[in-house]
């Protein structure tokens, strides 16, 4: 997908801003990874094992050297023109490109979390794009959204039966990893995407009662103030995509107007220090709101919440913040 912000009149002023610090950028140590990489890929080793480890070696050594400049520069021209061959070639594999142009019209679609919940196989032949998809699909930065799939699955499955809110549910592919333990719960679907909310819905009809919302989240938590109060409201990653007073009035309506007296909130938030953002926001086109512990107490204190109800933790990769915030601490 294109970076159209602003316009190219904007992009061209924005840039110019920074004229100085462009001058004095040495882009040596990135070329020659570029080359690098893409001599790899042109003549992929058909042995495994040699594949693998250079699949990754190659990796991490491009944006190792696309993380020794600054962020704000990542998508400048300069080095957009210097990483042209690498992203070309990483573009040609379906799930790069999938990040890249996002078919279905937003990021982080639930098509595309699909792909991330199955991983990808160990590739047997010597594909470029095989290779890569692996590598994308299976290192932590995959394995983080997994984690957190999990997480929210345990948390809303220790109070079935229950009535749950799922906010930007997706497919459910969180409801999907146990579909028979919300047998008897009452669950609300919300999602912008309709087919999204049929994937979610034919996965769960058969245990439980459910109600789609087509809507986006501001609206569809008013139209799903009827089957209120919900034991759980769970947001996934909705706020990776918002800013923070978004965020401070979504929370600020589930804690007025749809959480029971026992229930809690749960949301993740990629967190503050990801290595792999360089990857992301520079070649894979994926760009997510990263914050820290500190930025998520703020926010929910912010929404009138007791943060002695507050409980942040991290993934196993330390990636990702796993939230959950109880209305009451004490219930």
């Amino acid at each position: 997908m294109p970076d159209h912000a602003g316009g190219g009149t904007a992009q061209a002023r924005r840039w110019a801003g920074k004229s100085d610090i462009l001058d004095r950028l040495d882009l040596s140590d990135l070329e020659r990874e570029v080359a690098a990489f893409c001599r790899f890929f042109a003549s992929m080793p058909t042995n495994p094992a040699e594949a693998m480890h250079g699949t990754v070696s190659h990796m991490h050594a491009l944006c190792a050297a696309l993380a020794r400049h600054p962020r704000e520069l990542w998508r400048s021209p300069d080095i957009q023109d210097v990483l042209q061959a690498a992203i070309r070639l990483q573009a040609a594999s379906p799930f790069v490109r999938r990040l890249r142009e996002w078919p279905r019209g937003y990021p982080g679609d639930f098509e595309t979390i699909e792909l991330l919940v199955q991983g990808a196989e160990l590739p047997t032949g010597a594909d470029p794009r095989s290779w890569i998809d692996w590598y994308a699909l299976n290192t932590v930065i995959g394995q983080q959204h997994r984690n957190k799939i999990w997480w929210q699955y345990q948390r809303m499955s220790a109070v079935t039966p229950a009535n749950i809110l799922a906010l930007g549910c997706g497919g459910g592919a969180d409801f999907n990893l146990g579909p028979h333990r919300f047998e008897r719960s009452h669950i609300v679907l919300l999602d912008l995407d309709q087919d999204a909310l049929l994937l979610a819905e034919d996965r769960l009809r058969r245990y439980c009662d459910v109600r789609t919302i087509c809507a986006d989240v501001r609206r569809g938590l008013r139209k799903a103030q009827d089957d209120g109060p919900f034991e759980r409201v769970v947001c996934g990653g909705v706020f990776d995509y918002l800013d923070d007073r978004m965020i401070v009035v979504l929370l600020k309506d589930i804690r007025e107007r749809l959480l029971s007296f026992r229930g809690s909130v749960l949301f993740t938030n990629i967190a503050e220090g990801n290595p792999f953002r360089c990857w992301m926001e520079a070649i894979a086109n994926w760009h997510l709101i990263h914050r820290s512990e500190a930025d998520i107490a703020r926010l929910v204190a912010e929404a009138g919440f007791d943060l002695c109800g507050l409980r942040i933790a991290r993934d196993a990769t330390g990636l990702t913040l796993l939230v959950e915030v109880a209305l009451d601490p004490l219930a």
